[in-house]
């Protein structure tokens, strides 16, 4: 499924809320447009679409990031009773 249809089957039914967080992008003048066209397809404004899609964006990145952070093996070191710090551990032994 593209991004654009996932986007539109998102913003079909979600609701309006308003925050308070301010964001400023340059866009081309065609990207804007066509993103504008989008927007007005929908019945929303440009604001209320890129808010849809950025949310989107970093909740798929925040679902990779869990993903692949739980497929790493977790970091098994023994312990070892010293003084020196496990930095320069080896260096204090020669």
């Amino acid at each position: 499924m593209s991004v654009l249809t996932r986007l539109e089957k998102r913003i079909q039914g979600k609701a309006k809320p308003r925050l308070e967080e301010r964001l400023t992008l340059r866009l081309d003048p065609a990207t804007y447009s066509a993103l504008e066209a989008l927007a007005r397809e929908h019945g929303m404004t440009l604001s209320e679409l890129a808010r849809e899609a950025l949310t989107m964006l970093a909740e798929e990145y925040r679902a990779r990031a869990t993903k692949e952070k739980a497929q790493e093996p977790p970091n098994e070191q023994p312990e070892e009773p010293s003084d020196t710090p496990p930095l320069f551990s080896g260096a204090a032994q020669e």
